[in-house]
C-alpha cells in the first residue's frame, strides 16, 4: 500500500507545474535550509508539515525535551538527547541534498518569513527515518498527510531515530 501510494504521488507531480527548482546552499537544521534559484541571492525555506529537533538550546527545545520524554518515558531524557537529534537530523540533510539542486513546491510564508516549502523525497525521508515528526498542515494533499502518518507510524514501530529505545 506505501509504495502505491508512494508512486501515485510521484507520477502525479511529475505532470503538475508548479514545482521549482533551486540547490540547497546551506543547511540551517533539519528542517530549515537556504536555497538558490540561479544567481539570485539566498531565500530562506521551511519544510511544511514536519518538525525536527532543535540544534541549539531555545525555548522550542524544552518543548521537545517533553515530546522526548513522552516517547520514552524510562529513559534519562536531556537536552544533550534533543540536540542530539537536532544534529542527527541536520547531518542527514547535509550529507543527501547540500549543494544539489532539489524540487520544490511553495506554500507560501510562515511568522518567520520563511517560504513554506515541499521537496519532493525529503520531507518523507526525514519521517521515515525517524528524524523528524510528522507535523499536520492542511495545506497539503490528503494523499501525503496519509502517507506522512503512514511512516511516521512506521519509524516509531521499527524503532528508528527519536523512537528508537534507548
Amino acid at each position: 500500500m506505501k509504495k502505491i501510494v508512494l508512486i501515485m504521488m510521484i507520477v502525479a507531480s511529475l505532470f503538475a507545474n508548479d514545482w521549482e527548482y533551486a540547490k540547497v546552499k546551506y543547511v540551517i537544521d533539519g528542517d530549515t535550509l537556504m536555497l538558490q534559484k540561479g544567481s539570485s541571492k539566498p531565500f530562506k525555506v521551511r519544510l511544511i508539515a514536519l518538525d525536527t529537533f532543535e540544534t541549539k538550546v531555545n525555548h522550542r527545545t524544552f518543548k521537545q525535551l517533553e515530546t522526548l520524554k513522552w516517547l520514552h518515558p524510562k529513559s534519562s531524557n536531556t537536552v544533550k538527547k534533543v540536540l542530539y537529534f537536532g544534529f542527527k537530523a541536520r547531518d542527514y540533510v547535509e550529507s543527501k541534498y547540500l549543494h544539489k539542486t532539489v524540487k520544490y513546491h511553495s506554500y507560501g510564508y510562515d511568522r518567520y518569513d520563511r517560504e513554506l516549502v515541499w521537496i519532493e523525497v525529503l520531507n518523507f525521508s526525514l519521517v521515515r527515518n525517524g528524524l523528524a515528526i510528522y507535523y499536520p498542515n492542511n495545506k497539503i494533499s490528503k494523499e501525503r498527510k496519509a502517507y506522512l502518518l503512514e511512516i511516521s507510524k512506521d519509524a516509531n514501530l521499527n524503532k528508528r531515530g527519536i523512537y528508537a529505545r534507548y
